[in-house]
């Protein structure tokens, strides 16, 4: 008896039972799709952050700031799947400084800047390494003292010396640093706590004019560390206290470090600002902080003087901390 012939209905199940049987034979996907998920490269975790891979020998990376267009020939991404953008290039440490030398001006005393990524390890340190006028972010130094010496002493802080603390970090109020400056033993005081945190650049002014005090990036870096290090000299109880008085800032001067934090973040910063008379009038604008930049903690420190006025100091405090926080 002659075999019927097959109908093309069953002719395409049978194919595609062909194909499904191969498929799962090997183990390995068929679609166009699954071949350029298993070509794409992958993710490698390290510290808890997503790292691109290096693109294979040969393959050019796109020149910073070139727009990120998908390659002739290669097919858009599906619909309702979200393209990823490059990452961009880090830039290196003397673009960086070309780019400070810009915005500050004057010569290589108008700017000094350091930055540490807890999470990568990754640091920038840059301009001066010393001489940079204070103003109030010495502050910070004199809260950490206190604090210290009352660790030491087993006493908690008078009423009063919590209501100083306060004024001192959340607003910056002189008369309150006053006080705490001569609480800790003045110079002499605040020199024998740098000294247990290896500070080196720090120089109080003799006639205490603490405001006229000079420093450098790094001096503040290793305070900053003093507040996130759990090797730091100071208790937990003291780091939080310190930080939750930074986080307090009155908002007409949470300006520059914070800049470079993540919308929605709440930084701890101190800020100081002063014209310096024997400066012809010029502008001191600094700026130091914990911040949250990309999700990670980040402590950022921007120095600077010989300005020509407090606003354009402040703004450029802002602009480079954004800047440095490019280069981590």
């Amino acid at each position: 008896m002659p075999r019927a012939p097959m109908s093309r209905g069953v002719a395409v199940l049978l194919l595609a039972a062909v194909l499904l049987t191969v498929a799962w034979v090997s183990g390995r996907p068929w679609t166009a799709a699954h071949r350029a998920l298993e070509a794409a490269p992958r993710l490698a975790v390290a510290g808890g952050s997503p790292m691109v891979t290096a693109a294979p020998a040969g393959v050019a990376a796109a020149p910073a700031g070139a727009a990120a267009t998908a390659p002739a020939g290669v097919a858009a991404a599906p619909a309702g799947v979200a393209a990823t953008a490059p990452l961009p290039a880090r830039p290196s440490a003397a673009q960086q400084a070309g780019c400070l030398n810009r915005l500050f001006g004057g010569g290589g005393d108008s700017y000094s800047v350091a930055a540490l990524d807890l999470s990568t390890g990754r640091s920038v340190r840059l301009g001066a390494g010393g001489g940079m006028v204070a103003a109030s972010l010495v502050k910070l130094d004199f809260l950490q003292a206190l604090l210290h010496q009352h660790q030491l002493s087993g006493r908690p802080l008078s009423p009063s010396q919590h209501h100083d603390a306060r004024a001192m970090m959340r607003r910056s109020d002189n008369a309150a640093a006053d006080r705490i400056w001569a609480a800790v033993g003045g110079n002499t005081g605040l020199r024998r706590y740098n000294s247990l945190l290896g500070l080196r650049d720090t120089v109080f002014d003799a006639d205490g004019r603490w405001g006229l005090s000079t420093t450098s990036a790094d001096d503040q870096m290793l305070l900053l560390q003093a507040l996130t290090s759990t090797s730091s000299p100071l208790e937990a109880a003291s780091r939080r206290y310190a930080l939750e008085l930074m986080g307090q800032v009155q908002s007409d001067q949470r300006w520059g470090v914070s800049a470079a934090g993540d919308p929605g973040s709440d930084p701890a910063i101190k800020n100081g600002w002063l014209g310096v008379d024997a400066d012809g009038g010029r502008w001191v604008a600094n700026s130091a902080g914990v911040l949250q930049v990309g999700g990670r903690q980040v402590l950022m420190v921007v120095l600077s003087q010989h300005q020509p006025g407090y606003s354009t100091a402040v703004a450029r405090v802002r602009q480079a901390a954004l800047d440095v926080a490019a280069g981590l």
